[in-house]
């Protein structure tokens, strides 16, 4: 298992990953991802090391997975590291089939940090490498670190990833941001390709890639992307020009594919029912409502349906409504939403 990434580097050239989202990138919407693009990793929501610890229930309701996912990554968070350890060995457990463990280091929420998780590690540097070493020690998965540029630019950028390196992470992924940044200014380009010359494990990019094509053009000697909030309502922001059949790749126009109403329909559907899979009904009511709407961002016919789509309280009533914009465009089911084929018709309806 340590070699894991090595191959996935030899069988793919480059590593195209799905970025941990709480609240969105569940076991539902990685069986999109993977449905469209299957040369996706998909990487888990992140989960408390205690609480999969100290929960009776968490591990068996967050841990199992589909086989279309695999190999799915588990994020964890905490501060302790003997926590981290207990986490790890509940993880590795063979009835879950986990590939790997990712420590969360990125995520700059204050409440949070303030208590000593997440990227305060950053600034924590001895902490941040014994928890490295102790998971290390205490399972056979290899384990890798999502970190961020710096906590405040105060940082020994290369010096703390060398030191994780050499405390045995496999893998580092950079949100090129600090953590005082948070989520604004734009990502610093500047020393991602110095910092790989220093190090001999893969280095994956995150922030500021919108599709395949825009990694493409950015890798130089990187051994990868992760994208997030990009591939809201756009899973195919994951397929590149050369996974598209002859047809297919007409429509991969501005770096990106631009799929047809009724591809984007079909996966609404799919993405509804893997959630009836895996949620009870309540919280499956609430969670589909913010994807639907969504996948129909580019659909000039949406606000007609809006309501529809953000109350609907059932599969059986989330499938009328979908089969009801089928019927009602019939003609346009091989039209491209994302190419303004589809007219407004307003006078009409």
């Amino acid at each position: 298992m340590k070699d894991f990434w090595k191959k996935q580097i030899d069988k793919y050239w480059k590593l195209c990953m799905l970025a941990p989202m709480d609240w969105y990138w569940d076991s539902a919407y990685r069986q999109v991802v993977k449905k469209v693009a299957p040369h996706t990793i998909c990487v888990s929501e992140f989960f408390s090391a205690d609480w999969l610890v100290h929960s009776k229930f968490l591990a068996d309701e967050v841990l199992p997975h589909t086989k279309m996912e695999k190999p799915l990554i588990m994020q964890i968070f905490w501060k302790n590291p003997e926590m981290f350890a207990k986490a790890a060995k509940i993880i590795e457990k063979e009835k879950y089939d986990i590939a790997w463990i990712d420590i969360n280091m990125w995520c700059p929420a204050k409440k949070v940090v303030r208590s000593w998780h997440w990227s305060s590690l950053l600034i924590n540097e001895d902490t941040a490498f014994e928890i490295v070493k102790t998971i290390d020690e205490a399972t056979k998965l290899p384990i890798s670190v999502k970190t961020r540029l710096s906590f405040d630019w105060w940082q020994d950028l290369i010096k703390f990833w060398k030191w994780l390196e050499k405390a045995w992470a496999k893998l580092l992924t950079v949100h090129w941001r600090t953590a005082k940044q948070a989520y604004t200014w734009n990502a610093d380009w500047t020393q991602i390709y110095k910092v790989k010359k220093e190090l001999n494990i893969p280095i994956i990019w995150n922030w500021d890639v919108a599709n395949f094509t825009d990694w493409m053009n950015k890798v130089k000697n990187l051994d990868g992307f992760m994208i997030g909030r990009w591939s809201f309502w756009n899973p195919w922001c994951f397929l590149w020009e050369e996974h598209l059949n002859i047809e297919q790749k007409k429509f991969f126009i501005n770096w990106q594919y631009h799929p047809t109403l009724n591809e984007i329909l079909e996966i609404m559907e799919f993405h509804a029912e893997k959630l009836v899979e895996t949620k009870w009904e309540k919280k499956w009511n609430l969670e589909i409502r913010k994807h639907l709407v969504q996948y129909l961002k580019n659909f000039p016919w949406v606000k007609v349906y809006r309501k529809k789509l953000v109350t609907t309280e059932s599969f059986e009533n989330t499938k009328n409504v979908i089969n009801e914009i089928k019927n009602e465009f019939k003609d346009d089911l091989n039209k491209r939403p994302g190419l303004w084929e589809i007219k407004e018709k307003e006078d009409e309806i």
